[in-house]
């Protein structure tokens, strides 16, 4: 399956995808150092997203989030990219002071029902190849 975004901090990426049904915040459902989903309550909490391709619906959370993202990028813990449906500002800050890939507004949409957790992504530009 081909899909089409928009571009808001470029790069390249690939690696299996992390789908979460809701916002993502880099305070409080990630940690930095370790990599590891801290999202109580959700049913991929304590799982590595370091090197994953992240999905979720959009980003939510503080201005120290960009200081997390370049922390966990620094120890190579950070996720490869982001898809989502709705970038925020705080997010496409952390993503563009971290240097990682982040596109939302994917044709076909929405991301979170394209892209199922365990399936491979590549991003190149503005094209999503996810394959089963």
């Amino acid at each position: 399956m081909n899909l089409k975004g928009r571009v808001v901090s470029e790069g390249d990426a690939q690696g299996e995808a992390v789908v979460l049904d809701g916002a993502f915040s880099l305070i409080g459902d990630f940690e930095a150092s370790t990599g590891i989903l801290t999202a109580k309550g959700h049913p991929l909490m304590g799982q590595s997203i370091a090197g994953k391709i992240l999905v979720f619906t959009t980003g939510k959370g503080g201005t120290i989030a960009p200081f997390i993202a370049y922390e966990a990028k620094a120890a190579g813990k950070a996720p490869a990219a982001f898809l989502c449906d709705k970038a925020d500002p705080i997010l496409v800050e952390s993503a563009l002071v971290s240097g990682i890939p982040l596109l939302d507004r994917l044709e076909p949409g929405p991301v979170n029902k394209a892209i199922q957790t365990g399936q491979k992504v590549r991003i190149a530009g503005n094209q999503v190849t996810v394959e089963n």
